[in-house]
């Protein structure tokens, strides 16, 4: 199993069924502790029997804030994953460019889950799971802005003094560096206020994940519109340190698992993403 996403059929059950799968425990490490993974080996966690997952939480439907719970289709994912593991989980929100060195230190987090992209950049500092979800570009502008078209937005937007908002250390942000290299880009911590700089006039126009840009023009910036999307076909998958390969294991048979069982599709339905 190598995607887990668009166009990809999977078995339709209950999800109460797809947490079946117990946990073995393991003696505690010097680094916390560690479970035993599908083939016997141990994977460390910063705390015994808990999954600490690093993720930022402004990035609606994949992880937000609502109520003062957590939602969204990754982190529902990884509550999932956790009692599939038969562990507790514990979930640090932070700024979306420090999950990754957060993962890689070994003493933050034990994965990152943020709707992050397996690039190769990032890869130098961290393994990734299989993927789960893929995803693409998209363009946004004010929705009376008739000057910004998805016909001429690779030109308008390519020039000087346009300011265009980006999440830092996402795709998006090197996306627009590579397609908009004239263009003034303007990082924000997070997606929201990406949007919110178009709509006070900080930036033209902000570049995010597909996904993400149909459900804030459909939910909380509906005077905003997407103008353009391009397929990257990014795989979102779960980052785990190099140095923790039984938890790599662990995580890839559970994936596998929710997949064929219907718990992602179920997911993706419920927060209406494809």
């Amino acid at each position: 199993m190598r995607k887990i996403g668009m166009g990809m059929a999977m078995v339709s059950t209950a999800l109460a069924g797809a947490l079946m799968l117990a946990g073995c425990g393991g003696a505690p490490s010097a680094n916390g502790s560690s479970h035993d993974s599908p083939d016997g080996a141990e994977m460390q966690l910063v705390t015994n029997g808990v999954l600490t997952v690093g993720t930022s939480a402004e990035y609606e439907p994949f992880e937000y804030m609502q109520d003062g719970e957590y939602k969204g289709f990754d982190l529902d994912l990884a509550r999932a994953i956790a009692e599939d593991l038969d562990l507790e989980l514990k979930i640090e929100n932070v700024d979306f460019d420090t999950i990754v060195p957060g993962v890689a230190s070994g003493a933050k987090y034990d994965v990152g889950i943020a709707a992050i992209t397996a690039t190769p950049e990032r890869e130098d500092q961290v393994d990734f799971t299989e993927s789960y979800y893929l995803d693409d570009q998209a363009i946004v502008t004010m929705a009376d802005n008739a000057e910004v078209t998805g016909d001429t937005c690779f030109d308008v937007l390519n020039a000087d003094g346009v300011k265009i908002a980006v999440q830092s250390g996402s795709t998006a942000e090197a996306f627009a560096r590579e397609n908009f290299p004239k263009a003034s880009l303007v990082p924000f911590k997070n997606a929201t206020d990406c949007f919110a700089a178009v709509q006070s006039n900080q930036a033209v126009a902000l570049v995010t994940n597909r996904s993400v840009a149909a459900q804030l023009v459909a939910t909380s910036f509906t005077n905003e519109h997407v103008i353009k999307q391009v397929s990257t076909g990014e795989e979102y998958a779960i980052a785990v340190g190099k140095a923790n390969p039984a938890l790599r294991e662990a995580l890839d048979a559970s994936i596998e698992k929710l997949a064929a069982d219907g718990t992602i599709d179920a997911l993706m339905a419920q927060y209406n993403i494809k």
